[in-house]
């Protein structure tokens, strides 16, 4: 395909790199069918640079985005007379034989962390500056890397970045308390067990850990969907936790064992003798055989530990059964010799596999609700429309228990408002919602009664009994006067959720006091009913099907949404507060000139 048009934008971008010092073109700009981006190879040549690491001259490429100002800007390393080490704020600066450049894109993106302090200036969009900005950007970037100073005490701790083969990848859970837990272990290795389930077939999950003598030393609180899986595949690798970072200078993952072996060496680390005794399980496997490596880091630079790392390397599966020889008193040295001369011979590359951190501390960081209530499990009373948007917000929010109870079926007329799908019909809408709950967080545990409440079976009665927070969404008269009779055996906190006609108004009643106060509900709600009353007396409910008369409760999915969020952050605050006070509130949308204009919180009573 001949070259196409370049645009003027690009031809405008690129003239101002004409006034750029030490800039030089080295080719044509031309289109690349394959990468669809235009292609800019140059020089640069950066004064006060340290030689010792860079060259004064380098060579580059830069990828432009068609969509020029906008789209994407990458500058990555040329084959030829440019860097080959990787460096902090880049990729790995991997070299690949298909590629007319390595692979270590440098971050000078405007939004890349920490880089922003190496700019006096945000990243300019407009047509004849954004070019320029980002070859000025490398030139910052070329002389901090080369002084050592990509990174100074404060900054964000970064780690390494790798390629990786394959999608499969290693979860584990890390979070702050177990590097407590870690820092007070005298082991440093042993096995570690890997669950692989159906529902995630690219996934293996760490599990739990083992020392020496086989006892299970740290795990993981996964939840239901892992932690219960039906037909788990388990897999045992060795695990190994270092007293340093396993990182090469300038800032990379070691590439072969033999790099691996050095970084140990130079910390006083022997890494075969440390994980010998557990490495018969990388003979007995087929598939599957890890060496799981663990390391502290900080959140920031300069700063303490905060976390264990995990990386892991794949082995091959390593000798078995050979004929032995003279020399070796046991035949796992012999196999381990033999093995060095192969599988782990020195020079041997390391085939890493991607690793992420799963914790629920990770999963949680983008929103959350407060960490006091996280812990608390839930007695959620109705899967309907409402009942399904509050369980949705619990567990992806932190709740890590949700009991769901509801006997109803999900029909193709709740579709409309629900969340659960087209997939769900005809399934009993607690079972449905629950086990959509567990994929919703892999930290949440949520089980269904499919009976009707209040009619429960005592088994059932002892896991109503058991819960911390009983949240009522059905709008049912009869769950209020079974909460207020049933002899709770210990304290517990009411919610009562329910919409008023087309989700117009929300009613919120929040109560600490047992038994559950059923006067004072009906006393906090009763004028608010018959406000509805009036308001709609003159209104035909929409209905159901042909034939008899179903009428149905009218509001649309938006509505109930939004009520439910609201009620949400309405119970959050009350939750927070141990046994606190009782609350009732009502919230009602606005409108103006048949506009929305938000939702007011009308009336919040406290007794």
């Amino acid at each position: 395909m001949d070259n196409p048009l370049i645009p003027e934008s690009i031809i405008i971008g690129c003239t101002q790199l004409e006034i750029v010092a030490g800039h030089q073109q080295l080719q044509d700009l031309y289109w690349s069918e394959s990468f669809k981006n235009w292609i800019l190879r140059f020089s640069i040549n950066v004064s006060g640079i340290d030689e010792r690491s860079i060259p004064h001259t380098t060579n580059w490429y830069m990828l432009i985005d068609p969509l020029y100002p906008r789209g994407s800007i990458g500058i990555y390393p040329d084959k030829v007379n440019s860097i080959t080490q990787t460096y902090q704020h880049m990729n790995e600066n991997k070299l690949v034989e298909h590629f007319p450049w390595r692979l270590g894109k440098i971050c000078t993106d405007w939004d890349n962390g920490q880089l922003e302090l190496l700019s006096d200036t945000e990243e300019q969009m407009d047509s004849d500056q954004r070019i320029s900005w980002h070859v000025e950007r490398l030139k910052k970037w070329l002389l901090a890397a080369s002084n050592n100073s990509l990174v100074n005490s404060g900054d964000y701790f970064e780690l390494p970045h790798s390629y990786y083969d394959g999608e499969l990848f290693i979860a584990f859970a890390e979070e702050q308390k177990h590097l407590i837990q870690w820092n007070g272990m005298k082991s440093r290795s042993g096995l570690v067990s890997l669950k692989e389930i159906p529902e995630y077939k690219n996934a293996l999950f760490v599990s739990d850990f083992f020392d020496r003598k086989s006892n299970m030393i740290q795990t993981y609180s996964w939840g239901k969907l892992i932690g219960t899986s039906f037909e788990p595949i388990l897999y045992y690798g060795v695990w190994v936790l270092l007293p340093f970072l396993p990182i090469s200078h300038p800032w990379t993952y070691p590439k072969t064992i033999k790099e691996l072996e050095a970084i140990c060496k130079k910390h006083h680390f022997d890494i075969w003798r440390e994980i010998y005794g557990h490495m018969h399980v990388f003979r007995e496997q087929e598939r599957h055989n890890y060496l799981l490596i663990g390391f502290q880091i900080p959140q920031s630079v300069g700063e303490e530990n905060v976390i264990v790392h995990w990386i892991s390397i794949e082995i091959a599966k390593l000798t078995k059964k050979v004929n032995k020889i003279t020399g070796f008193r046991r035949a796992n040295d012999f196999y381990f010799q033999r093995d060095r001369i192969n599988h782990l011979h020195p020079e041997k590359s390391l085939k890493y596999v991607r690793t992420e951190n799963w914790s629920k501390e990770s999963v949680l960081s983008r929103g959350r609700l407060n960490e006091k209530v996280h812990h608390d499990s839930v007695f959620l009373i109705g899967a309907g429309a409402l009942g399904s948007a509050i369980g949705e917000l619990l567990s992806r929010t932190g709740i890590s228990k949700i009991i769901v109870c509801d006997n109803d079926i999900l029909k193709v007329g709740n579709l409309s408002r629900h969340t659960l799908g087209i997939n769900h019909l005809s399934m009993n809408k607690a079972e449905a919602l629950s086990y959509r709950i567990n994929y919703n967080n892999v930290h949440t545990w949520s089980v269904a009664i499919t009976s009707a409440f209040p009619n429960l079976s005592e088994d059932e009665v002892e896991v109503l009994e058991s819960q911390d927070v009983i949240i009522d969404t059905t709008g049912s008269d009869a769950v209020i006067d079974f909460l207020y009779s049933f002899d709770w055996t210990l304290p517990k906190r009411f919610v009562s959720v329910s919409l008023g006609f087309g989700a117009k108004r929300m009613f919120v009643f929040l109560s600490n006091k047992h038994p559950f106060p059923r006067q004072s509900f009906y006393n906090f709600l009763r004028p608010w009913i018959e406000l509805e009353r009036e308001e709609n007396k003159d209104i035909i409910l929409p209905r159901e099907g042909i034939g008899c008369y179903h009428p149905l409760f009218p509001a649309r999915s938006d509505d109930i949404w939004m009520m439910a969020g609201l009620a949400i952050k309405e119970i959050e605050a009350w939750w927070i507060q141990p046994f606190g006070s009782n609350i009732f509130a009502v919230y009602e949308q606005q409108h103006i000139n048949g506009l929305p204009a938000g939702v007011l919180l009308k009336r919040r009573e406290v007794f």
